[in-house]
């Protein structure tokens, strides 16, 4: 699991910790590709050093006529080492596994966000179970896998900070039912819609989330939210970058 977002010209990567070698090791293991490693100058074959931190880690570009020795001796002083750049299919790749993954405080399935920039990558554990990067326009495969699929309601409740997802199955046949709910709790409800693509002939639920929900919930129109998921239920959260640990 891996994708990238742009908010508020913050560049964002999430990803997950995987096991090393297969379903039976339990050695943790953190890899990434993407093609912004090659933007941030971090391109096959350059030099990185790893600093674990609790609950996350840093990845620090360092120049091609460093002292190699000197910035592994200063690695390993904050319990770290140094990293080549790979690639895999075609993309820049950092990967690094066991102790130094776990000197961070970090496991196998831990989900991590990372903040980039040019020679600079931070990484931080993201609190919850399964959790997504999202914007105002949810689609794709994993809200069928929730239950949203096209045409089925939902409610949305709305406090500051945060917007809850709820799936009513068959609501289409409990309209009146639905309507008072809503009503007598202060919700929204609306319907999943589809999302026609052609070039692979498949309707992809899609959710856009009203402006004035965003609003409500003092979301900018053009930020990323946390999506934290379970069947039935969406819960979107500001990033709070502060709350976790950058």
């Amino acid at each position: 699991m891996t994708k990238s977002f742009n908010t508020n010209g913050t560049n964002l990567h999430l990803t997950k910790i995987t096991r090393a070698t297969s379903k039976t090791s339990v050695t943790p293991r953190i890899a990434f590709n993407a093609d912004w490693l090659r933007e941030m100058g971090f391109v096959h074959d350059a030099l990185a050093q790893y600093l674990p931190e609790r609950g996350g880690c840093s990845f620090i570009l360092l120049n091609e006529n460093i002292d190699k020795d000197n910035a592994l001796c200063v690695a390993e002083e904050n319990r770290g080492t140094l990293v080549r750049v790979r690639t895999h299919r075609n993309l820049p790749q950092i990967v690094i596994s066991g102790f130094y993954v776990t000197r961070a405080e970090l496991t196998h399935g831990d989900i991590l966000l990372a903040r980039y920039e040019h020679g600079l990558i931070r990484m931080r554990k993201v609190p919850g179970g399964a959790v997504k990067v999202v914007t105002a326009h949810l689609v794709g495969k994993w809200l069928e896998e929730l239950g949203f699929v096209p045409d089925e309601c939902f409610t949305i409740a709305i406090e500051p900070g945060s917007i809850v997802l709820r799936l009513w199955e068959n609501g289409r046949e409990r309209v009146s039912e639905l309507v008072k709910f809503v009503r007598a709790n202060k919700l929204k409800l609306l319907q999943v819609q589809k999302m026609r693509n052609g070039a692979l002939k498949t309707n992809s639920p899609c959710i856009d989330l009203p402006p004035s929900c965003l609003e409500k919930a003092g979301f900018p129109a053009d930020c990323a939210f946390l999506a934290v998921y379970e069947y039935g239920l969406i819960q979107l959260q500001k990033l709070d970058f502060d709350a976790l640990g950058f």
